[in-house]
């Protein structure tokens, strides 16, 4: 069994590169924390992972505080409770929806294998990083 040569340097430039996590993937190569392993004939295997967040929006809560202050500076005013108060609490219902988690890629070249990870944190995000992995896999079966 030959282990895969060390990465020593920066290469010469051979095409398009491609960063997913840590693993590089130019026009020969994929160069991971390992060693280098060649692209022809490699497979790549995306598991996405992503958990879906909602949380209270920070304006929401910026202006809930803000129409607060105004009804209790202007409750003297209005005989007791204000509207702004219940305007106010009307914006703590607004929401963000975000997600965030793990795209791990698996990738097999030969004899190696090695699993590279990339946290996404929007649709996005992980949209293009799917997109990156599907050029890395366009670069694979083009020889």
């Amino acid at each position: 069994m030959t282990l895969p040569i060390p990465f020593s340097g920066s290469p010469a430039y051979n095409g398009p590169d491609v960063q997913i996590g840590d693993v590089r993937v130019d026009g020969v190569a994929i160069y991971t924390p390992i060693g280098v392993f060649p692209i022809q004939g490699s497979r790549w295997m995306v598991v996405s992972q992503p958990i879906p967040m909602t949380t209270t929006a920070g304006w929401g809560i910026a202006l809930a505080v803000i129409f607060s202050v105004l009804g209790v500076i202007f409750a003297p005013f209005t005989c007791g409770l204000s509207l702004f108060m219940l305007l106010g609490l009307l914006f703590l219902t607004a929401r963000t929806h975000t997600m965030s988690g793990p795209l791990i890629v698996s990738i097999q070249s030969g004899p190696y294998h090695y699993m590279a990870q990339e946290i996404v944190y929007s649709p996005l995000h992980a949209a293009e990083a799917l997109q990156r992995v599907n050029f890395a896999q366009a670069l694979a079966t083009r020889w």
